[in-house]
């Protein structure tokens, strides 16, 4: 048995009141939360937890992974620029192969998995069939992996075929990896299109995710074409549903958002890449007050350059404090985001998400004894939840348990070599550079 002794606990279960507890693991679930200690003889491993906090695993529920071979390549443009920019080499694909986005992926999931994020949706670019499972599987991580219903995004009427994304499913299942299919964003909607695609989406066992309403431009295109918002025009054509998700949603009304509300759609939402590329400012509050299922993302390296969702809880915050109001959010409300709703927002919540006996040993540690996280206090004014939100980064989290296995230990990522993954990035990064 894996035991944890006493260590600051914060979790929604436990009404995100941190208190000095004791945790306990056997084999891949968590077996016992105490408000005791746990002593080194009961155990097989046993951490010192005295000045770490522990908490549920995060959530990155938005990435392309296959991006990371293009950090920073984006800055300064917005998304219509980018497009434009980057359409004659269709988005870098001339310049790299199969192996240069396979590492890219990785090197995606390392970052990830270091700064803290125990599952992290995958919005692949180009299929890699199996290898993308692989890419996933070999760091440890738990995940989605986003299958695009098209054979090239750049081709919205050449679909993959029902027995592809019926295999795709299948071994994800497997693997015990959330299948997803990604759909077309608005500048392709046209209804007989629209209708086929869903009606093969439908034929697949996964969820299915989509550009939804992400910025000014394509919310107009469909207003001119259809006389109605994007939301609208899908609601009206029976389009949502409840194994929809619907990535960034910057751009909806209260009557849109009621009717996400009403299909029991879940929203991705990444704001430090809208702020980043200029598309906005989503509802969010609005949705939280309506009981809508909202995650958080951080989108891939090319539009946001970091993968630490630690900045984007706090930049959830902050936005919508100056946008909506001081209260419009509760630190409760973020940490939810980043933890059981991201969970919810694949299903999974009464997998992961929280530290419960029961639930999967999807954890944390977070080393506390750093400056910018003291003086931390319990009780009545405690500021444990604040120093979450506010104060932590992904470079704060010490250790990292995936089903109960300890993929990062002191600050370490076990498992996988990651300076060979770094140099062996930099060098399609230095191929793209060079064309």
């Amino acid at each position: 048995m894996l035991g944890i002794d006493h260590v600051i606990i914060v979790s929604k279960n436990f009404g995100y009141e941190p208190f000095i507890g004791s945790v306990c693991v056997q084999d891949t679930l968590i077996a016992e939360v105490r408000n005791r200690p746990v002593s080194q003889d009961e155990c097989t491993e046993w951490i010192d937890g005295r000045g770490k906090i522990l908490m549920p695993g995060l959530v990155n529920c938005h990435c392309h992974g296959d991006m990371t071979l293009a950090r920073g390549l984006g800055d300064d443009m917005t998304l219509g620029e980018q497009i434009e920019a980057f359409r004659s080499h269709n988005w870098f694909y001339e310049y790299v192969n199969d192996d240069d986005r396979y590492y890219a992926r990785q090197l995606a999931y390392c970052e990830a998995l270091l700064a803290g994020v125990t599952f992290i949706c995958d919005n692949m670019y180009w299929s890699l069939g199996t290898r993308s499972i692989q890419a996933m599987k070999e760091t440890g991580i738990k995940g989605a992996l986003v299958e695009d219903i098209r054979l090239d995004f750049a081709d919205s009427d050449s679909l993959v075929s029902d027995s592809a994304l019926r295999e795709f499913s299948a071994a994800c299942r497997e693997n015990n990896l959330v299948p997803v299919i990604g759909l077309p964003a608005e500048e392709d909607y046209e209804t007989a299109r629209l209708h086929k695609v869903f009606e093969r989406a439908h034929g697949i066992d996964a969820l299915q995710t989509l550009h939804l309403a992400e910025n000014q431009w394509r919310r107009d295109l469909i207003q001119k074409k259809y006389g109605m918002t994007p939301i609208e025009y899908l609601a009206c054509n029976g389009f949502l549903h409840d194994r929809l998700i619907g990535s960034h949603v910057v751009y909806a009304a209260e009557n849109e958002i009621s009717l996400l509300k009403e299909s029991k759609v879940k929203v991705a939402n990444t704001p430090l890449c809208e702020m980043k590329i200029a598309d906005g400012i989503a509802p969010v509050p609005a949705m939280v007050r309506q009981g809508i299922t909202v995650g958080i993302g951080t989108d891939g390296a090319l539009w946001n350059n970091s993968g630490d969702i630690f900045r984007e809880m706090k930049g959830m915050s902050l936005l919508h404090t100056v946008n909506s109001g001081i209260r419009c959010l509760s630190k409760s409300d973020i940490l939810d985001m980043a933890t059981s709703g991201g969970a919810a927002v694949f299903g999974k919540e009464t997998e992961f998400g929280m530290i419960q006996a029961g639930m999967k040993a999807d954890m944390i540690l977070i080393d506390a004894d750093k400056p910018h996280l003291q003086p931390l206090i319990m009780g009545k004014r405690e500021n444990v939840c604040s120093a979450i939100v506010f104060s932590a980064t992904g470079g704060d989290v010490s250790d990292v348990f995936v089903n109960g296995k300890r993929l990062v230990k002191d600050g370490v990522l076990t498992g996988v070599d990651v300076p060979a993954l770094i140099g062996r990035v930099r060098q399609t990064a230095e191929k793209i550079n060079d064309n």
